[in-house]
């Protein structure tokens, strides 16, 4: 069954999805069957505007998968703003909260992702009080538009009360965040691992917090024996594991571990200098996180001797400069040492070379949020990027806020610092 709904002076697509489904981030269903909205001007929350006397179709119960049925009949919203656009959600104790005046959502090719809202706070609201009572650490759901952003907890909210308002920030990170504060348990000590992969051995480090492990990458091969220190954090532990093997670390939309290897993606958005949405282009050199050779030692026994590999950055040894880097790598041998010394390599690009992007949207030409990973082609000649250059996202910041719009700030890198490739030419080079 499809009802038929004529807007009327003050509706909006929220209010329409709010009346309709008891949750006002549902309205990209009423979008989706009603194409003639594609067109149209978007407001600040990303919907279509509608107009008074627009008749839409609203699908109902009959017309809803059964994921959005049970989503429609199950989750109510509390709303801690009514003025405020409700493109942002949380799903904390089977609530949605939205209604957020701003928010902040942070990705990172390595590292986990985190989110930052705020709104009005009301502390005498028994739902508010409860999903943010500090040090609960309460799961929560992080949505966009209705999209899943990530599964996580939340940490402990700052609300706050000022002369004019009161106020609440909220913050939170993915299920597998716990591994970034946390030690490893003294259940696992002494921690040691003989013969096991890293997939094998992130699994019975994430077990005890309650972590799932994806791999999409292959994980290499088994360690010979590797320990943890007492004082050693599990993400650290984990993340030390995975450079040998040129592997990175970070979350998945539902909260578990990701262990990969990023791919270079072809360019899907285009940005240049004086023309919407740029901003603004600021790089990031360091000089002293360049080297013309790097060199991976592994380990000597009482059976063998050392082995090496080295890197050589000819863009240097071409001008005569000498600046070497040597790293000792573990349980590394033959291919899997010369893959480790390319992943330094990758590093060595992505530390030393970097931009900070500045733009005036967070979605991309398919009405998509831009993401950590994506391929984005730069011409800023007053950054010192004087022809159109490949750059891949390493992280970025996307937030809204009903005073000052949107934004992204992004921080690009090298596509060589994915595979450790000596460049063709630098973005600076015509």
């Amino acid at each position: 069954m499809r009802n038929s709904w004529t807007v009327a002076p003050g509706d909006t697509l929220s209010k329409i999805a709010q009346k309709s489904y008891g949750d006002p981030a549902q309205w990209p269903k009423i979008v989706r069957a009603n194409p003639q909205l594609s067109a149209r001007a978007k407001a600040i929350d990303g919907s279509p505007l509608i107009l008074v006397g627009d008749v839409l179709v609203v699908p109902q119960e009959a017309d809803l998968s059964a994921e959005d049925t049970a989503a429609a009949q199950n989750v109510s919203s509390v709303v801690m703003n009514e003025t405020a656009a409700q493109d942002f959600s949380l799903k904390i104790n089977g609530k949605n909260f939205t209604g957020w005046t701003g928010w902040t959502l942070v990705e990172n090719v390595s590292g986990v992702d985190g989110f930052s809202v705020a709104s009005t706070w009301n502390e005498k609201n028994a739902e508010q009080k409860a999903a943010f009572m500090p040090f609960s650490f309460a799961e929560t759901e992080a949505r966009f538009e209705g999209g899943l952003i990530f599964k996580g907890r939340i940490m402990p909210a700052t609300p706050a009360v000022g002369p004019q308002a009161q106020t609440i920030t909220v913050q939170g990170q993915p299920l597998c965040g716990a591994l970034i504060n946390s030690d490893l348990p003294p259940s696992l000590f002494p921690a040691e691992f003989s013969g096991l992969n890293l997939k094998e051995i992130a699994k019975t480090v994430c077990g005890p917090f309650g972590v799932s492990v994806k791999c999409e990458s292959d994980v290499g091969d088994a360690f010979d024996k590797v320990s943890a220190e007492v004082d050693e954090k599990a993400w650290d532990f984990l993340q030390k594991l995975a450079d040998q093997r040129g592997l990175f670390l970070t979350n998945t939309p539902d909260g578990k571990l990701l262990i990969y290897k990023p791919k270079i993606e072809d360019v899907s958005a285009s940005f240049k200098q004086g023309e919407t949405p740029f901003v603004s282009c600021v790089p990031q050199f360091d000089g002293e996180k360049i080297y013309s050779h790097i060199t991976g030692w592994t380990k000597t026994t009482a059976e063998n001797d050392s082995e090496k590999y080295t890197y050589e950055n000819k863009s240097l040894t071409k001008r005569g400069i000498l600046r070497c880097h040597g790293e000792a790598i573990e349980d590394a041998t033959g291919s899997s040492l010369e893959n480790s010394v390319k992943a330094l390599a990758g590093k060595m690009y992505a530390n030393c070379v970097k931009y900070s992007l500045t733009v005036s949207k967070i979605k991309d030409a398919d009405g998509k949020l831009y993401r950590k990973n994506m391929a984005v082609s730069v011409l800023a000649p007053g950054a010192g990027i004087y022809r159109e250059t490949k750059f891949l996202v390493d992280s970025l910041t996307l937030s809204r806020d009903d005073r000052s719009g949107e934004k992204t700030v992004f921080t690009l890198v090298l596509p060589e610092s994915r595979n450790g490739d000596l460049p063709e030419a630098f973005p600076w080079e015509e």
